[in-house]
């Protein structure tokens, strides 16, 4: 009787565990909870949310355990203007910046690389400068400098004012428009083939080029503007 009673428990729960797994198979598959480029969250303070980060308030740190992948953190100081160059080269040698780099990172499940700009205030990055164990120089003269570990780890915990999403598959204007909308302006970049697709309401730039792999970048709807002024140059130079 005891065997009988054995038999019967067991042979229900097999057919319990077996269904389940039956139904489980009939659900669709779940992505990852970052959420897809194009879903963006308009906060009631004037911010926005994407990859499940709101600009100006979530960390590098927040960003590491979203992905689950460690950022390389690196400081670019500008070189010093020299004299003639011209006015798109002034610009982008005066801009002294700190950021988190993922190589790699997966949203929505999309492969992507990302780079994190990171607020920290000006007088700060001179002193992390001064504090880097290394320094290479780059051709444009900027100098990378890799922060000391208490740099480092303080830059982890400061907020992300920018975010640049680098896709590995090529997003075509066709699903640009279907997925973003019409932008508010197409502008012509100064010194590419490129064209910024702009929605400065969602703080958004999505760069599309014939020659080059799409960039789309985010801000602070606030602070639309820095996105705007390597595009006011005018003309190619």
């Amino acid at each position: 009787m005891s065997k009988y009673i054995f038999l019967r428990v067991f042979v229900f729960s097999l057919l319990a565990v077996l269904g389940g797994i039956y139904l489980s198979s009939l659900q669709p598959l779940q992505t990852d909870h970052v959420g897809y480029p194009w879903q963006i969250e308009q906060l009631p303070g004037g911010q926005i949310r994407v990859f499940s980060l709101t600009l100006g308030q979530s960390s590098l740190d927040d960003a590491q355990q979203l992905f689950k992948e460690t950022a390389e953190i690196t400081l670019f100081m500008p070189a010093k203007v020299q004299q003639g160059s011209t006015r798109s080269e002034q610009k982008s040698l005066r801009t002294q910046r700190v950021e988190g780099f993922f190589a790699q990172v997966k949203a929505g499940g999309l492969k992507a690389k990302m780079v994190m700009a990171i607020d920290v205030p000006e007088n700060e990055i001179k002193a992390m400068y001064n504090r880097g164990v290394r320094i290479a120089t780059l051709g444009s003269g900027t100098r990378k400098v890799t922060l000391s570990d208490a740099d480092a780890l303080k830059v982890r915990t400061l907020p992300i004012s920018s975010i640049t999403y680098l896709p590995s598959v090529n997003l075509k204007a066709s699903l640009i428009e279907k997925r973003f909308g019409q932008p508010a302006e197409k502008r012509a970049d100064p010194v590419s083939d490129a064209i910024h697709w702009l929605y400065p309401e969602l703080g958004l730039d999505v760069v599309l080029s014939k020659t080059s792999k799409e960039v789309i970048q985010y801000v602070e709807p606030d602070r639309f503007d820095e996105l705007l002024k390597p595009l006011t140059s005018g003309q190619k130079e």
